[in-house]
């Protein structure tokens, strides 16, 4: 008989033995909620309370499902791991809309757009519109109105019209949507909303689901939104076998639509729900640990834990106060280098994190200077390089002709002949016949305007689209695409533009990269049938932060910002540049989520396991002028006992006296706000 609790404290005991209705897992930093998920998982299936193929097991990153999975396959068995449905938000979601989609007119090839076509189509949209007539109108802020809208669960005809600005939100958002459908295409949102709408429309399909999942477990709870919560809820009907870990102290994405509010009361929205808090840290020493729950503790509206560190005592915390910017810089350098020349810590177990990525410049340069190797942690994706994006229209293009935007950018790189003035007599057959530009080029001989030399153009067009669409079918995809490039005269179209250009020779190692990742993906799905549509899945599903080379990662000292810190740790931390005039952010400020700000502090502060340096600079030129810098208020809120006081200049009692003062101002006004927010 397999022991599921064996190494485990009695709090992850108790979650892994819960058999029936819902349950909530408060999961501190570090206190092992990932094992506490897939032990459970493992021991439901091992003790044949449910079949592998009854349970669903949702997180938020490729990479923690793909971690997920190894942990539920070292279990099991990687057979029995193959069965479960483990697997992000998003993937679900393209699950769904594959096999049930077409309920709600969209086709199994439809194709899953990127942030730039987003905005590229939102551009096309607003110029239709009249809406560019405005001189400051930003396309990136509707992209995110409407990102915002479609994660609260608001159709075009649900949002809110009370002004005109929203009124002209709203009309975007409408003409946004009606194109991707034209297209047959889906963004990131829609990923989420359309399940949504396809269950609330077809209650049969849900009731399907609903019979498939009898297990529904879902990780990170706290960046839940709206439509994740409430397919959440639905998918986990009638039985409300439900489990969710997360840790209301770590929700710090409000500003893509997670709501806090789902994991604070879901215990009241659940009946008969468990809540089971994992009440031991085993990452942070006990110094870092204490002084991080110090922090965090003075948020209004939390969950109460009292959570213990089991690392043992630890260093204090160092809190360096520099001359200047350059001051601060050079001493965090300075003592990266020490470390990795007289103690145990490498480069690789250092990690500098900052507020904004706007901030890195300074400490990159200074790392450069001390020749310390370091990786920005947020670079250009791989995927949003311009040739891999040229390529990516391509196969989307094959795999789904009714995708315009996709078609636009094949017709154009390198331009395939076919005039705007063509186009535009086709897109006004598309409309009269409401199809798509596709399919009226397919009937482009009923086109008078079209000249004859363009009839022959656009036949050449699609005799190209048939021939390759036959051997995407019939042979490697990889061969296929290459076969394309040279045709289509892309190759030669990339030399003619860039061989005077120095990147020309990175450019051709970005498309061998990505020949390599398809023949990758064939190799690894050779068992299944390795589609098009499938690789182009796989590549639409995966985040910027796992495209980076973690090879690269391991060389050298890692820089990123604190939101994308989180999940992740490291030896030893440098929170950077804790200037008031940016943590807590002024926005934050402005809209009383200060609670979040310090929630992002403290996540910070427990990346660290073995060491945590906190650091500001005294004074910072502003505008060409010099002034002097308050330290983030947060910095007040950690006992003294776990501080090993400030290096460099002597503490200023003014600067003190007025960081009081603000904290103090920022309390008084937002208590009303919270107040009023917790009576209603």
């Amino acid at each position: 008989m397999v022991n599921f609790t064996k190494g485990l404290n009695d709090s992850q005991a108790k979650a892994v033995l819960h058999n029936e209705g819902p349950i909530l897992v408060l999961a501190g930093a570090g206190s092992g909620k990932t094992r506490v998920l897939t032990m459970r998982i493992a021991r439901l299936v091992h003790e044949k309370r449910c079949n592998p193929q009854d349970i669903l097991a949702v997180t938020f990153t490729n990479k923690a499902a793909r971690e997920m999975k190894e942990r539920v396959a070292a279990e099991t068995s990687e057979k029995v791991a193959d069965l479960m449905t483990l697997c992000t938000f998003h993937s679900l979601g393209v699950k769904i809309l594959r096999e049930d989609g077409e309920r709600i007119g969209l086709k199994k090839t439809f194709s899953i757009i990127d942030e730039h076509d987003k905005i590229g189509t939102l551009k096309s949209i607003m110029r239709a519109n009249g809406v560019r007539g405005l001189k400051n109108e930003d396309p990136e802020k509707f992209a995110s109105k409407i990102s915002l809208a479609k994660n609260a669960s608001l159709d075009p005809d649900s949002y809110k019209h009370a002004n005109p600005e929203e009124r002209k939100i709203s009309r975007v958002y409408s003409s946004y949507n009606s194109i991707l459908l034209k297209n047959q295409t889906v963004d990131f949102d829609d990923l989420l909303l359309l399940p949504l709408q396809l269950f609330t429309k077809h209650p049969d399909v849900l009731a399907k689901y609903q019979k498939r999942f009898v297990y529904v477990s879902i990780d990170e709870f706290q960046d839940t939104n709206a439509v994740q919560m409430k397919l959440a809820a639905l998918l986990a009907l009638p039985q409300n076998n439900i489990m969710v870990v997360g840790d209301d102290d770590q929700g710090i994405y409000s500003w893509r639509g997670a709501e806090i509010e789902n994991i604070l009361s879901f215990s009241t929205k659940f009946k008969k729900c468990t809540t089971v808090i994992l009440d031991k840290n085993y990452r942070s020493t006990h110094q870092i640990f204490a002084a991080a729950h110090s922090v965090v503790s003075n948020n209004r509206v939390r969950k109460h834990k009292e959570i213990t560190a089991v690392a043992g005592e630890g260093d204090p915390i160092m809190h360096y106060k520099g001359d200047d910017e350059e001051d601060e810089a050079v001493w965090i350098a300075e003592k990266i280098a020490e470390h990795n020349e007289h103690t145990s810590y490498r480069y690789s177990d250092h990690a500098i994190l900052l507020r904004t990525n706007a901030m890195m410049r300074i400490y990159e340069e200074e790392l450069r200077r001390k020749r310390i190797p370091y990786q920005v942690s947020g670079a250009m994706s791989f995927y949003e390089r311009k040739e891999i994006k040229d390529i990516i229209a391509y196969l989307r293009f094959f795999a789904n002709p009714d995708d315009e935007l996709s078609m636009m950018r094949v017709l154009k790189v390198p331009n395939k002949g076919i005039t705007p003035t063509s186009l535009e007599h086709l897109d006004e057959l598309a409309a009269l016949r409401r199809m798509s530009l596709w399919d009226a080029m397919l009937r482009h001989n009923e086109v008078d305007k079209i000249t004859d030399l363009q009839h022959t153009i656009i036949a050449t067009f699609i005799d190209l689209f048939k021939k390759f669409n036959e051997k995407f079918a019939a042979q490697s995809i990889a061969i296929t695409v290459r076969e394309l490039l040279h045709e289509t005269g892309y190759l030669a179209h990339l030399q003619k533009a860039y061989k005077d250009d120095d990147t020309y020779k990175m450019r051709m190692e970005n498309i061998d990269e990505i020949l390599h990742g398809i023949e990758y993906y064939e190799h690894k799905f050779k068992k299944k049938k390795p589609t098009l549509t499938g690789y182009l899945q796989e590549v639409a599903l995966l985040s910027s932060e796992e495209n980076e080379d973690d090879d690269k990662k391991k060389k050298g000292v890692t820089m990123m910002t604190l939101h994308k810190s989180k999940g992740l740790e490291f030896p030893v931390v440098f929170l950077a540049g804790l200037d008031k005039d940016y943590i807590p952010s002024p926005r934050a400020i402005e809209e009383g989520k200060i609670d979040e700000e310090r929630r992002l502090f403290y996540v910070g502060m427990t990346r660290a396991q073995k060491r945590l340096y906190l650091t500001y600079p005294g004074t910072k030129v502003s505008r060409g002028k010099q002034k002097n810098v308050t330290p983030c208020p947060f910095l007040r809120e950690i006992p003294e006992e776990f501080l090993d006081g400030i290096i460099g200049q002597k503490q200023d009692e003014e600067k003190m006296e007025y960081m009081d003062n603000f904290f103090k101002e920022m309390q008084e006004k937002f208590k009303n706000q919270t107040e009023k927010n917790e009576d209603e």
